[in-house]
């Protein structure tokens, strides 16, 4: 744990719903960014079946590596207390495909951090993401329009020490997205995404409240205890925002997204007046809602077929900061860089077998 005095500037390396979302639906390499952001899955139109078809159902399957690095890191003078945040984070994201509709696609993420923790109990503690579960129709294309609709639905078991804290049973987060694809270049998309995530809890209130961060600033589950900095838990949500993802050459994407989600609390239990102090209290009344905002920035390459890379910055904000200030939501004091690695299993295998032979 860290010394006390870095609690004093209420310091809190804000990151991966993934339970709060989302991961999303634009062409991030090995789909990084929509399992970053948590929202639809298909934001493409559908593909030719033909080539499909001679590829193998577990296409897409991937691994994927990135370091992470606290944009306060870089500035030790800059607050009271400095509070550098550097982890690591393995994802594991396996697919399979039934023909060209559905597709099952799995998420799981474990995340290290370098520096002191607020959140481990213990120094380079290894953390357990949530596990995410996609059932995903790719959808269709309106031929004269172009328009593209896709859905999917979001299972989400709760593997991670925060969805834990919170009673956790299970998470239900059905996804739709409207894609637009343009011929510039390699390709201009522009994509809307929407989804509704509801929260089978045990109980209304966290039972172990901790601290306000978490070790890998790009979970959406650590964005949780930005939306939940309260008693209660957040019951349901609704998380939307545009995508853009531009393709100035064919081993090079330019993405940048900007979400927004509202969280809704259960309502607080009528607390008898001579108790409650306050006749807001005593109402059963209060604040019933929790609002935050996430902006991507993100440029990728596919080095090879079976590689790919991607840099890029992560910002979460509330709309009000901790000094009840508003944030700005393009970048912030929690603005997180990232550096990712992304190995297809596919592309792998391919090659491997066109040098075998």
């Amino acid at each position: 744990m860290r010394r006390s005095a870095r609690f004093a500037n209420h310091s809190s390396k804000l990151p991966l719903n993934l339970i709060g979302l989302l991961v999303v639906a634009v062409t991030f390499v090995a789909h990084a960014q929509p399992i970053a952001t948590g929202l639809s899955g298909s934001g493409g139109e559908v593909t030719d079946g033909a080539k499909q078809a001679d590829r193998p159902a577990w296409r897409g399957t991937s691994v994927n590596y990135s370091h992470n690095l606290g944009v306060m890191t870089l500035a030790p003078g800059a607050e009271p207390f400095y509070t550098p945040t550097w982890s690591q984070r393995l994802g594991l994201m396996p697919e399979w495909h039934f023909g060209d509709l559905i597709t099952l696609r799995g998420r799981f993420f474990l995340s290290q951090e370098f520096t002191e923790s607020d959140s481990t109990r213990y120094r380079n503690e290894v953390e357990l993401s949530d596990v995410w579960l996609d059932t995903v129709w790719s959808g269709f294309t309106e031929k004269n329009s172009r328009i593209h609709l896709g859905a999917d639905l979001r299972v989400t078991l709760p593997t991670s020490k925060v969805s834990q804290a919170q009673t956790r049973i299970l998470t239900l987060g059905p996804g739709v997205n409207v894609s637009r694809r343009f011929d510039v270049l390699s390709g201009l998309t522009l994509i809307y995404s929407t989804r509704f995530t509801w929260r089978a809890n045990r109980y209304a209130t966290r039972q172990n409240e901790g601290p306000k961060s978490c070790g890998d600033t790009r979970a959406l589950e650590c964005a949780d205890f930005i939306l939940n900095s309260g008693v209660r838990n957040v019951q349901f949500d609704v998380l939307h925002g545009p995508v853009v993802s531009f393709a100035p050459h064919p081993k090079v994407d330019v993405s940048a997204s900007f979400l927004m989600q509202r969280g809704w609390l259960p309502a607080l239990a009528a607390v008898p007046a001579e108790l409650a102090g306050s006749t807001e209290l005593a109402a059963g009344t209060g604040v019933a809602t929790r609002d935050l905002m996430i902006f991507s920035l993100s440029v990728s390459y596919q080095a090879f077929k079976a590689v790919g890379f991607s840099f890029g910055a992560w910002t979460f904000s509330n709309q009000l900061g901790e000094d009840g200030r508003y944030q700005f939501p393009l970048f912030n004091r929690n603005t997180t860089l990232y550096l990712d690695a992304t190995f297809d299993l596919e592309g792998a295998v391919s090659s491997f077998r066109k040098e075998k032979s």
